[in-house]
């Protein structure tokens, strides 16, 4: 399991009259207009740029069954599909696909997904990665999500998936008082709870930091570095109300940040 911040480009940004040329009819499409200025001042930090240092970092020897990229921001460079990428750098031919437009139930989703496909692969191994960035080329008028602070990426091999112990919970239409009863329900009494922003149990939890949908993952691979025992991840998504709670049973897995 690797965590990963990334710095922003450090080089200049030079014209790509292509790239805006996209960016500003996709932007106009929603009422917005593409900031030149904004974008050249961003971080401009590509999924597939982030997604190939995760796995070069995690120096994957055995083949990949499936890949679930999630991530609740837009890519800032959408012209390279990084599922495909990630399908021809990744040994093994894995199936690989993304999750998106669920803010922070989208890694959830994915998890669940991995669980569900993996199936069809005996000794399934999975790849989960969550990236999120902070490139917007565009100003933000009331964003439904919390923008994160800085460019980051989560990556967790399930080895194999579905059978590892890990359960994951959907449960729609909670409200934040709700949530409380629930996490305590969902989430075993020996394990480290990873509580997303606003979410409150009636027992001890480990906040997680600004990185929009990938804070909770982000701590998960801090906690797992040092917790042999079950680990529980939990967030809430403020539009939909869904409560996601992933549990993972106790181990000693390698992590790095």
């Amino acid at each position: 399991m690797i965590a990963r911040r990334f710095d922003p480009d450090p080089e200049p940004y030079r014209d790509d009259p292509l790239l805006e040329e996209y960016l500003s009819d996709m932007t106009e499409l929603y009422g917005r207009r593409f900031d030149r200025d904004r974008h050249a001042a961003a971080a401009r930090n590509s999924f597939t740029g982030m997604a190939d240092r995760l796995v070069r970092d995690l120096d994957l020897a055995a083949p990949v069954d499936l890949i679930a990229i999630a991530h609740s921001t837009p890519d800032g460079d959408p012209r390279r599909v990084t599922a495909c990428y990630l399908n021809e750098l990744v040994p093994g031919d894995p199936l690989a696909f993304a999750v998106s437009d669920q803010g922070p139930a989208a890694a959830f989703t994915a998890l669940r997904l991995l669980g569900t496909y993996s199936g069809d692969f005996p000794g399934c191994r999975a790849l989960l990665l969550i990236l999120e960035q902070t490139t917007m080329s565009y100003e933000l008028v009331g964003p439904r999500y919390p923008v994160p602070g800085h460019d980051v990426g989560v990556a967790v091999l399930l080895e194999p998936a579905a059978s590892d112990g890990t359960s994951v919970h959907q449960r729609p239409d909670v409200s934040p008082a709700a949530a409380g009863t629930l996490l305590d329900e969902l989430v075993p009494a020996d394990a480290v709870l990873i509580a997303g922003p606003g979410l409150t149990a009636g027992r001890p939890a480990v906040p997680a930091p600004g990185l929009g949908a990938a804070g909770v993952w982000a701590e998960f691979a801090r906690q797992r570095a040092g917790t042999a025992g079950p680990i529980a991840v939990a967030d809430h998504d403020p539009v939909s109300g869904t409560l996601c709670v992933a549990v993972f049973a106790g181990s000693d897995p390698e992590a790095r940040s």
